[in-house]
């Protein structure tokens, strides 16, 4: 399997992937943020997938925060139902945050409902905030950051 850069051609493979995980409104959703990855604005997100033999199986993206740039977002980690429980959304996730560790005095934030517990057994995530009492604001010091 290899992780690399999205392309415009895999926005509807990947858009897809987040209908099948969520719903439909949810898919076109994720169609309008994946392409702004190929905008020009300060804030563009970077995106990578995971694919294999040709087949995008999963991907998630990485953004800074609009309040603060050395804050770094990861979001949108999905991977094809059929091909969960492989580590795909695991190596994604260590991309996304080996990427981050590159920028200058990075801070990484994610909002978790469905596997928060998951973050913080792969990767140290600590929970800073409940919203809505269900999704977890979760925290990584990059400094600290393990299997990646």
């Amino acid at each position: 399997m290899k992780i690399r850069l999205l392309q415009k051609k895999d926005v509807k493979a990947c858009a897809a992937i987040v209908g099948k995980n969520y719903n439909k409104k949810e898919e076109r959703s994720a169609a309008l943020e994946l392409r702004d990855m190929f905008g020009s604005g300060q804030c563009a997100p970077t995106y990578f997938v995971a694919e294999e033999k040709g087949k995008i199986l999963g991907f998630a993206g990485i953004g800074p925060s609009w309040m603060d740039y050395s804050v770094w977002n990861i979001f949108w980690v999905n991977v094809v139902p059929g091909e969960q429980k492989r580590g795909i959304g695991k190596q994604l996730v260590a991309r996304s945050i080996r990427e981050i560790k590159k920028r200058k005095d990075a801070r990484l934030i994610l909002l978790s409902a469905r596997i928060p517990e998951y973050y913080k057994r792969h990767f140290d995530f600590k929970t800073i905030d409940l919203i809505a009492g269900e999704h977890q604001l979760m925290s990584l010091s990059i400094n600290k950051a393990v299997n990646v």
